[in-house]
């Protein structure tokens, strides 16, 4: 059996260097993570035994991205 979570995030300058500019876990905000890299979150919820399946951009009507939703799953 398996449990899932949800992130939205976006970054500061469109990922370039994957600095976080804002991030949303299950829809409450992460405090703590804004200007911290992508992989430091990455790290730390690995060390929760959280896995990353997937991200997809989250995508405004004109298709302009204006972030992503990344999910992730661990064993229960």
């Amino acid at each position: 059996m398996m449990e899932y979570q949800s992130v939205t995030f976006d970054w500061i300058g469109r990922g370039l260097t994957q600095e976080i500019q804002w991030l949303k876990i299950e829809g409450k905000d992460g405090v703590g993570w804004h200007g911290k890299s992508w992989t430091d979150f990455l790290n730390h919820m690995a060390q929760q035994k959280w896995e990353l399946v997937t991200v997809t951009p989250l995508v405004q009507n004109d298709n302009q991205s204006y972030g992503f939703s990344a999910y992730f799953k661990r064993p229960i």
